[in-house]
């Protein structure tokens, strides 16, 4: 009787990468597949552009520094702005302090949220939130 779009789900097979709990990484990374983060990242945590990347971010888990990934599962904190390209996933410990870009959007109870929320277009592009910073090599 109801039109009732279909719940967007993630599947999480494997992740490629791990930072698990008992690692602190400080600097900027660029990941690719799945990423999941349960220790500390103070450093921006950018998925590389053009490929269907997964954030896991677990309970204790935090990242301090701008997010960008094609979907995310977040349970932990981030300190920073967020930009994901598909699905969004704020599970009921997520806790983010910074603006969030996103196409779709799954909240539970107990997700918060200190910033705004801004539902990107299906036309609208997706412009990285960090262009991470290229070696350059000088001869000398």
């Amino acid at each position: 009787m109801f039109n009732k779009k279909k719940a967007v789900r993630v599947s999480i097979d494997q992740f490629s990468s791990l930072i698990s709990g008992n690692v602190s990484l400080v600097g900027d990374m660029e990941f690719e597949e799945g990423l999941k983060v349960s220790g500390t990242v103070k450093g921006n945590v950018c998925h590389k552009p053009g490929t269907h990347s997964l954030l896991a971010l677990s309970t204790d888990g935090r990242i301090e520094g701008d997010v960008s990934s094609y979907d995310a599962l977040i349970d932990g904190t981030v300190v920073g702005d967020l930009v994901v390209e598909h699905l969004l996933e704020l599970h009921s410990n997520a806790r983010v302090q910074g603006n969030i870009r996103y196409r779709q959007l799954s909240m539970e109870n107990g997700a918060v949220v200190d910033g705004t929320l801004h539902r990107m277009g299906d036309e609208e592009e997706t412009a990285q939130v960090v262009e991470l910073p290229r070696l350059q090599v000088r001869e000398g």
